[in-house]
């Protein structure tokens, strides 16, 4: 697949994270007199929906480029965007960890376990991927991003879970969230251990000869 195919293909599939996202931060930055439930979380907490959407919108814009071939031949602009990646990965993650508490999350306990484990998982890969990154084992550091990043899609593969259960079968927002974000979380991993089957076999015999 050409590498530019891809990355707009992931923006595509990113686009109603996108959208909601910006939409959200139009909303809070507005006055706001009686909402439903679901609406008025975000208009009590703006600041931390702040924290956690604008580096969120950064991290679905260029994330995508991690995966495009051409656009990493150019060491030092990539090196510094997957910096950005990274940081605005970790402060959206603390953003939300943070709001599922203070919501509280829709789910309860199980929405807030599950996106903490995201969240921390997220975190944990992208700071291995820059300490593989540091000590030039690069295929390392690219599997890892690749993970951070079907992680953080997560969000995004719920939408379209949560679109598909409100078309077909009329089921409303607040009682598909969860379900959703859990279909979409293990359709993210699975997507990302067939693509990198190749890579992980290879990962594996290079493991091997270094213990032989």
């Amino acid at each position: 697949m050409h590498p530019w195919i891809l990355t707009l293909t992931l923006w595509l599939f990113s686009w109603p994270v996108l959208r909601d996202s910006v939409d959200r931060m139009h909303f809070v930055l507005q006055s706001h007199s009686a909402l439903p439930l679901v609406d008025q979380r975000y208009a009590d907490h703006p600041v931390a929906v702040l924290v956690h959407l604008v580096p969120g919108v950064v991290f679905f814009v260029i994330g995508p480029l991690q995966f495009n071939s051409t656009w990493r031949r150019n060491r030092h602009l990539h090196r510094w965007v997957g910096y950005t990646y990274c940081w605005t990965a970790i402060t959206s993650s603390l953003g939300v960890m943070y709001m599922v508490f203070a919501f509280p999350a829709l789910g309860g306990t199980l929405t807030i376990a599950v996106t903490w484990a995201i969240c921390l998982a997220m975190c944990v890969a992208i700071l291995a991927a820059i300490q593989a990154a540091r000590v030039r084992h690069f295929m390392w550091h690219q599997s890892l991003m690749r993970l951070s990043f079907a992680l953080g899609l997560t969000v995004a593969t719920a939408r379209h879970y949560i679109s598909a259960g409100r078309q077909l079968f009329d089921v409303p927002f607040v009682d598909s969230f969860t379900v959703a974000s859990a279909l979409g979380l293990m359709t993210n991993l699975a997507v990302l251990i067939w693509l990198e089957r190749h890579r992980a076999l290879r990962l594996w015999l290079d493991l091997r000869r270094s213990r032989a």
